[in-house]
This record gives structure tokens, C-alpha cells and sequence, in this order.
């Protein structure tokens, strides 16, 4: 169930920020006015200070983590089948039986493992978030200085020196994991799942006129050694 555990922290992320096309990545890593940059990065020290990563990542996380664990594991079987792939009409036959039910009879400590997981995975990745903030800090100040003028900046700016301003900023990060935005996430939670497998099927039109990936038969001699000295193996074994 380690896999669970997982996708709920990647449900957690912003996932707008992994689906960005490859034409607004490219604009957004253009560069950007020294002078501009000059001016964000005193705004992105004040938005992401030193510790935010570990804070968010490790207390505020598991807080977090917990609660979604609990709404998942009490949602039926059927759901998780349904967008692993499975039938949806065969799904519906197998009941209202939940994972918390199942888990309840193959593992009884399962909760008490997944706290396991929780309080100690997400506090390391806490600590090595922390190790790049600078560079998160650096990050966003360039986006910063690509989507505003000099003025703009400096209005931002004056904003955050202010007592409300400051309090805005230093907390800005960490709204993501307030109990009140998590609630509202997890109330969504369960339709989104029900909604999965509709929301799959409307990229299968499109795969479908996609060519099949080919197979190591598929391909040339010249191909077959050439993914050989990429992969540093016999490529017939990750077929």
C-alpha cells in the first residue's frame, strides 16, 4: 500500500506544475532583466524563508497525509479498480467492501504501518527539500521578474514590509496544508476517483490513432544495440 501512500502525496502537489506545456516551459526559462531579478528576489526571501520546506514537508505534511489516508481507505474497492483499469460494470459487482475492510483482515497493523511511513518518510523529505531551498528561493524570484514590471515589484515588495504584508508572505507557502483547505480537499477526494475513469477515457480517442509502441522484436539490429549500450544491459531483458 506504500503505492497509496505516494499517489496521495502527488495528489497533494500542484499539478499544473507538471503539466505545463513545453512552450510555456520554454518561456518561463527564458531570461530575465538582472534589474528585475534584482528587486523579486528580496520578495521570494520573504514568501519562502529558510525552513518553510522542512515545516511544510514534515509536521504540516503528516497532519495532512493522515486525514486523506483515512478518506481513501474507507472509499470501496471498486473505486480503486475502476481506475487501475478494470471494468466498470464488473467493478460494481464486488460490493462495498473497502480497503480499511480488506486490510482489516490481510494486515490488522496496516494503519499503524502507514503512520510508520508517514512519520518518518515525510520528515526526511522535509530535510532534503530544505537543502534546496536556495534554489527554490532563486526560482521564484526569476518568475517573479518574468511576470512583473519594475513598479509592480516594487508595490509587491512594499506590501511585504508591511506587518500584514509580512505575515501574507511568510505564511503564503504553508496554505497549502491549513486544515481548512485540506478539508475542502478532502470532500473531493472520493468524487475524484469516481470521476477517473471518465477523466481517463477522455484521452483514449486520441491514443488510439497513436502508433503501439514497439517491442525489442519491432526493432532493428542497429536499434537493438543501440538501446543495449544506452541501458548498459541486454535490452531483451526490460522487454
Amino acid at each position: 500500500m506504500r503505492s497509496l501512500l505516494l499517489s496521495l502525496f502527488l495528489l497533494s502537489a500542484p499539478v499544473a506544475a507538471q503539466a505545463q506545456p513545453a512552450s510555456a516551459q520554454a518561456e518561463a526559462t527564458a531570461p530575465v532583466d538582472p534589474a528585475l531579478l534584482a528587486k523579486a528576489q528580496p520578495i521570494a526571501s520573504v514568501i519562502l524563508p529558510n525552513g518553510t520546506m522542512e515545516r511544510m514537508m514534515g509536521p504540516m505534511m503528516q497532519k495532512m497525509i493522515g486525514p486523506m489516508m483515512d478518506g481513501m481507505t474507507k472509499m470501496p474497492i471498486r473505486e480503486f479498480l475502476k481506475v487501475g483499469g478494470m471494468d466498470p460494470e464488473q467493478a460494481d459487482g464486488l460490493g462495498e467492501a473497502t480497503i480499511e475492510q480488506m486490510m482489516a483482515i490481510i494486515d490488522p497493523n496496516f494503519r499503524k504501518r502507514m503512520d510508520v511511513i508517514v512519520n518518518t518518510m515525510m520528515p526526511a523529505m522535509g530535510r532534503f527539500m530544505g537543502r534546496y531551498e536556495p534554489d527554490m528561493r532563486e526560482g521564484m524570484a526569476e518568475a517573479f521578474a518574468h511576470r512583473y514590471d519594475a513598479a509592480e515589484l516594487d508595490q509587491i515588495a512594499a506590501f511585504l514590509k508591511t506587518p500584514t504584508g509580512g505575515k501574507f508572505g511568510a505564511g503564503f507557502m504553508e496554505l497549502a496544508t491549513d486544515p481548512h483547505y485540506i478539508g475542502r480537499m478532502q470532500k473531493i477526494m472520493p468524487d475524484m476517483m469516481r470521476a477517473m475513469p471518465d477523466i481517463l477515457k477522455s484521452s483514449e480517442a486520441e491514443l488510439a490513432k497513436l502508433p503501439k509502441p514497439r517491442t525489442y522484436n519491432d526493432l532493428s539490429k542497429a536499434e537493438r544495440d543501440r538501446l543495449t549500450a544506452l541501458l548498459g544491459a541486454d535490452a531483451k531483458k526490460a522487454n
